[in-house]
């Protein structure tokens, strides 16, 4: 019980202690990336600064604000640019494509009206032709005999 007790006054004498020690220091919690940050600081490590020094850092502030709002729409805005001409892109390849697809059908169009023209017999070779072409020499023999 004695060990007990001592440990209990030599734990409140130390907290006591430690808070009449320093009267003069002030603490400052933060958080820092998560981390709590105690910072102690006595009223003669601060340093005044002049009201027309805060006043342009203030104003320095507000201008790098306003400068990151703007940059923020034109990044906003140039990302929308990238994806409309990376859309645009995929349909110049579409009707590349679709020309090549074109142009190919054609091709095979033209082989295959070349192929019905040489399947088609020609005008000299159909039979009618054969029997013209005698009465046409028949004719002509007629008049380039006497008579």
């Amino acid at each position: 019980m004695k060990n007990l007790l001592l440990i209990l006054f030599l734990f409140l004498s130390s907290i006591f202690y430690a808070q009449f020690t320093e009267p003069t220091k002030n603490h400052v919690i933060t958080e820092m990336d998560g981390d709590v940050v105690i910072d102690w600081y006595s009223e003669n490590d601060t340093i005044p600064i002049p009201t027309t020094e805060l006043e342009e850092f203030f104003l320095a502030l507000d201008t790098l604000e306003t400068q990151d709002s703007i940059k923020t729409v034109l990044i906003k805005q140039l990302e929308k640019q990238i994806e409309f001409h990376l859309e645009l892109n995929d349909h110049n390849r579409n009707l590349l494509l679709y020309r090549d697809q074109e142009i190919e059908l054609l091709n095979n169009q033209i082989d295959l009206h070349l192929d019905h023209l040489n399947q088609v017999d020609k005008w000299y070779k159909k039979p009618w032709t054969g029997a013209v072409g005698i009465l046409l020499l028949l004719h002509v023999v007629d008049y380039t005999l006497p008579q």
